[in-house]
């Protein structure tokens, strides 16, 4: 990306608050990694982190060359609901993780988009190119990825920002009272199994979900959700919390206390393998054009047979 000059006029912050908060680089934690690595100047010259801004100071902003790719493109069957220059929205199915990690190194999302486009944004690194948030491995639904540098930066402003709207569908076990609530707690990860994230009394991140019952009975209650916030796992967390654990949820509690489940419907929902937790529809501004946009990805096909078995 070309060089970035910006001269202070409001004085106090710290840098890398600074630059994140003025959209000069797409987080907190990449502005920290830039300074660090001296590719951020202040009046031309390295500083700290902590270093804070006067005014009329002349900020540079350099990015490293992007790392050549290791990863292999793959052939993928992908389903794209919309592309175009600047952005691609997928219907991703469940099972398939975002991008590489343990245990799905060669295979990944990434992978597929990467065969597919040829041009996606390098801000999200080597591993995450594109990538401006994310879905579960067996989270299903609509994923907006950037082909850009400049998509890539203003999807991530309004992310961060709170602005796009996320609707996700859920079956969840036993009979939710209330049919519209909205959850606000503080999320953590656990101490005790650092793959969970649990509800915290005194400290973490605050989580904000709305739910609304779609339809009910004795056994399950099949949701619509509207996380407010993103953290990891948060609406998994929050459902569990409130004692209704998504079904399929084996690190929730979405397989276990099923005695008023049937032999066939216990073994089913053991089967599932993943949380039935779609995310049915997002909404947006295009990068480019401003206009809002709204997607909406078709039903998986464990989800319907899981709604005909149970209502």
């Amino acid at each position: 990306m070309p060089e970035v000059v910006h001269i202070v006029e409001v004085a106090g912050d710290r840098l890398d608050h600074y630059l994140a908060q003025l959209g000069l680089c797409t987080s907190r934690s990449e502005s920290l990694q830039l300074i660090r690595d001296s590719f951020v100047l202040v009046n031309g010259a390295a500083v700290k982190p902590s270093c804070k801004v006067r005014v009329g100071d002349k900020i540079t902003v350099n990015r490293p060359p992007i790392k050549s790719m290791d990863l292999v493109p793959r052939p993928m069957n992908l389903n794209v609901l919309f592309e175009d220059r600047d952005i691609i929205v997928l219907n991703k199915q469940a099972g398939i993780a975002v991008h590489p990690g343990a245990g799905n190194y060669n295979e990944s999302l990434v992978h597929g988009l990467l065969y597919h486009c040829r041009d996606l944004s390098g801000i999200g690194g080597v591993e995450r190119p594109g990538i401006v948030h994310r879905l579960d491995k067996g989270t299903s639904g609509v994923l907006v990825v950037a082909k850009n540098d400049q998509a890539h930066q203003n999807l991530s402003d309004q992310f961060k920002n709170k602005t796009v709207q996320k609707i996700y569908h859920a079956l969840c076990l036993g009979e939710v009272q209330k049919t519209q609530q909205t959850l606000v707690h503080l999320m953590k990860r656990s101490e005790q199994n650092r793959k969970r994230f649990v509800v915290n009394q005194k400290k973490g991140k605050e989580a904000i979900t709305g739910v609304r019952v779609i339809q009910k009975n004795k056994r399950v209650t099949y949701v619509e959700v509207q996380p407010k916030t993103g953290r990891t796992h948060q609406i998994r967390v929050h459902l569990s919390y409130i004692g209704h654990p998504i079904l399929g949820d084996e690190v929730y509690g979405g397989t276990k206390k099923l005695h008023l489940f049937d032999e066939a419907e216990q073994k089913f929902i053991r089967g599932l393998g993943r949380p039935l937790l779609h995310a049915k529809q997002l909404t947006l501004k295009h990068p480019a054009s401003g206009k809002e946009m709204t997607f909406e990805a078709e039903m998986p096909l464990d989800f319907n047979e899981a709604l005909r078995m149970f209502y």
